[in-house]
């Protein structure tokens, strides 16, 4: 049971990477996958838009 807790946390980890430059940011993006399910959370990435700093970067 533990190993499944401890995967669970891992694959949320993951999933707050795949957010670090979308708006909700890493620990957002942690948290809802916590929540939820990271099964519901990466289509949500894929909806929010890029943060306003990447944005300011590509606009250069």
């Amino acid at each position: 049971m533990a190993v499944a807790i401890l995967a669970y946390i891992v694959v949320c980890l993951l999933t707050g990477f795949a957010g670090t430059h979308r708006r909700m940011g890493f620990w957002g993006t942690f948290f809802f996958a916590l929540l939820t399910t990271p099964l519901i959370t990466l289509p949500v990435l894929f909806i929010t838009g890029p943060s306003r700093h990447v944005e300011w970067r590509t606009r250069d």
